[in-house]
């Protein structure tokens, strides 16, 4: 019989999953997740209300960066709002914002937002947050680099969702977040709608408004063919990447470390944990 902390370690933090890689008495198993840790930017006022900014800090960040160093290759880099373990639904035609500080550069000048000054809000802690404040900071670094001065200001996980989820207007230029849902549906439509402002009880803390991407929600909503919906959410997927509402980031890996003694287990893509065919020596 398996006991979890003994023979299966789930949700291992970074650092651990690192130290258990190189050792012959345990195997890391990962998969993917739907999971997608994002950076909301404030499209109401301020730089981001130019999608030439949006678009700038996206390819100011070293996502790869990011993942394989401050998050021990736990996580891919992000394309977007639909996180690849909805294989059916996820736009395979949308890459993830190369890592291109020069182009960020262009972009900036072009919209007249050098040295633009930014508020980050950050976390210390929360679900599904990866290391929040390490993020941020590299984050911060990385903008720093292509002249914009970003100031963070931390706070407890509560106390930082009382700040964000009422909206970023007159509080911030950035916020962290982080997803974890069972459907494609739940992250755009409850984030990325216009009908999703916090004054109408969403989570658009970022204001971002397209009413394609209204419409296609909407639509996709009422569908009962997977196969369209699979569609309409790769249209999704695809003009929200190049509208740049958020920092894309990164989509953590599901992982778990099991001694050598566990033989056949595997992580399934919604986080069930089926141990039906798990062996143990």
């Amino acid at each position: 019989m398996l006991s979890g902390g003994i023979d299966v370690l789930l949700e291992t933090p970074p650092d651990n999953v690192a130290q258990f890689r190189d050792d012959a008495n345990y195997q890391v198993v990962e998969a993917v997740g739907p999971h997608v840790w994002y950076v909301m930017l404030n499209a109401k006022d301020g730089p981001f209300a130019d999608k030439r900014v949006r678009q700038a800090v996206n390819y100011a960040v070293n996502k790869e960066s990011l993942v394989n160093d401050v998050l021990q290759g736990t996580a891919d880099v992000s394309a977007g709002p639909i996180p690849p373990a909805f294989n059916w639904a996820y736009n395979e035609d949308v890459a993830p914002y190369p890592y291109d500080p020069e182009k960020a550069k262009e972009l900036l000048a072009e919209a007249g937002a050098e040295g633009a000054k930014l508020t980050f809000l950050v976390t210390e802690g929360g679900s599904g947050m990866l290391d929040p404040v390490p993020m941020g900071t590299a984050i911060q670094a990385d903008l720093a680099a292509v002249g914009l001065d970003v100031e963070i200001k931390t706070y407890e996980w509560n106390t930082f969702l009382s700040e964000v989820n009422p909206g970023l207007e007159g509080k911030g230029d950035m916020a962290e977040m982080a997803w974890m849902t069972s459907d494609p549906d739940t992250l755009p439509f409850l984030t990325l709608r216009s009908a999703a402002f916090p004054a109408e009880g969403g989570f658009n803390s970022s204001y971002y408004s397209n009413p394609e991407v209204d419409a296609l929600l909407d639509k996709a909503r009422l569908s009962t063919d997977p196969a369209e919906r699979g569609e309409l959410y790769k249209q999704v997927q695809a003009i929200t990447h190049e509208d740049a509402p958020w920092l894309f980031v990164a989509n953590w890996k599901q992982n778990a470390v099991v001694t050598s003694a566990v033989g056949d287990f595997e992580l399934q893509p919604d986080f069930s944990l089926v141990l039906r065919d798990v062996t143990k020596q």
